[in-house]
This record gives structure tokens, sequence and C-alpha cells, in this order.
């Protein structure tokens, strides 16, 4: 083509602009080149994705601006849905601001189970699909295990064996009733998945990570921004008592 030949330029554009237009309302670039599981179809993370060793700190998402070092911190995302829909919603967006940590714990979108199977279902893929992502771009990611009830539990089959997991229990253990079902599904995750490793953010209690004691799994917890915030406002009360 002639760079004068302006009727064959507007051709080519015409026919550009013909072409349709086909929007990727499910973000399926989130998955491309993943292998999936055959009974759902999740997104399997792979082995080289996630570390051999946990980080030394562990941040939450909302709490991004607190002093920290990120070549020493991982980037978990254990706090409202609220507060990550925008990384839910444009995962693509965040990856040079979370390239910079240690490493990244899977998404979080809650599968409560009390929710419709579908919906339950439909968060896990979310979490697995956004976390598949971010260790394709290069990231060092470190699963966050989420189940929702016991018709969900192919979801595990998107996860490597004998690699670092993690588990948020913030909120989960305070009523006894919830520590009985979440001591039941760590169990599944546990026998299913044979951690090398499991980090949890929050509380950790013996009862409910009995199934990784008896096997002598290394539990790596660090506290949750409540927890410290919580000891220091203890701290803060006890120092005005001793003042009066």
């Amino acid at each position: 083509m002639k760079a004068n030949d302006t009727s064959t330029c507007g051709e080519f554009i015409e026919a550009i602009h013909r072409q349709p237009y086909v929007r990727d309302v499910y973000l399926a670039y989130l998955i491309r080149g993943a292998r999936r599981t055959k009974t759902d179809g999740f997104p399997i993370i792979e082995g080289w994705m996630i570390p051999d060793k946990p980080p030394a700190h562990l941040l939450q998402w909302d709490r991004r601006y607190d002093k920290h070092d990120p070549a020493t911190t991982g980037m978990s995302f254990y706090c409202v849905d609220s507060k990550i829909n925008p990384i839910l919603n444009n995962p693509k967006r965040y990856v040079d601001k979370l390239k910079k940590y240690e490493c990244v714990v899977g998404m979080d979108a809650s599968p409560y189970d009390n929710m419709p199977l579908v919906v339950q279902k439909s968060q896990i893929y979310v979490n697995l699909a956004i976390t598949y992502f971010f260790g394709s771009q290069g990231m060092r990611v470190i699963p966050n295990v989420r189940i929702g009830n016991s018709e969900t539990l192919s979801s595990l089959d998107a996860y490597p064996k004998n690699h670092l997991i993690c588990i948020g229990t913030n909120g989960f253990t305070h009523r006894l009733d919830n520590r009985k079902i979440f001591k039941d599904q760590v169990s599944r995750v546990i026998e299913s998945l044979t951690p090398s490793g499991i980090l949890v953010y929050g509380p950790v209690s013996d009862y409910v990570f009995e199934a990784a004691i008896v096997r002598s799994i290394p539990i790596y917890q660090y506290d949750s921004y409540m927890m410290t915030r919580n000891r220091e406002l203890c701290v803060e009360r006890k120092k005005r008592i001793g003042g009066h």
C-alpha cells in the first residue's frame, strides 16, 4: 500500500472496526495456560509458583501502608471483601504493586458454607484464578485454602500436595460451634494436601490444628492486625491505670 493511498487505508481501518468485539466478562485471561481439575474445571496452582520458605512477616491488604519491609513481607487479603473487590475486579492493575513483596498469599473471597453451592464454587474459583494469574506473572504465591461445605471438597484437587499453604483463622474460632466446623475443614485440607507447612494468619488453636500437630507439620503463626492492635491497647490501658 502506498503512503498516499488514502482509499485503501480507509478501507483497512473500516475492516478493523467491523471485527466483532467480545468482552472478557469473566476475566478468562486469568487462567490462560492453566491445567484444570477434572470435576469442576478449577485452575490448578503449580508447585513451582510456591516458595519453599515462609516470609518473615505477613501483612493484610488494608494495612499495606503500615511500616514494613516488602522484601521480607508476604501480602495477604484477610480483610472484608469490600477492601479487596478492586483487585477481584481488575487483577492486572495490581501486578506491579504486588510484585515488590516477597510473596503473595492467595485471594480470600469468602465461600461461606451457607451460600448456595454455585456461589461457593464461584468464590473458590475466583480465589484460585487470581492466585494462578499472580503466579503466572512471576510472583511467588502461597495458596490460601478455603472450602465451603462438603460439596466443595473437589476444589482441593487444585492445590499441589506437599507444599506450603495458608489458612486465615481471624474471626472463625470465637464461637464454639464454628470452631468444630472449622476444625473439620482444616483436618480435611491437611489429609488431602499433606502440606509441608501451614501459615496461619490469626490465632492458632491446638484443637483446630490437631491434624497438623499429630503429623508434625510446621505451623507458622502470624498475628493479625486486630490481635496486634488489641495487645497495644491493653498495654496502653495498663499504663493509664498504673499512672493514677
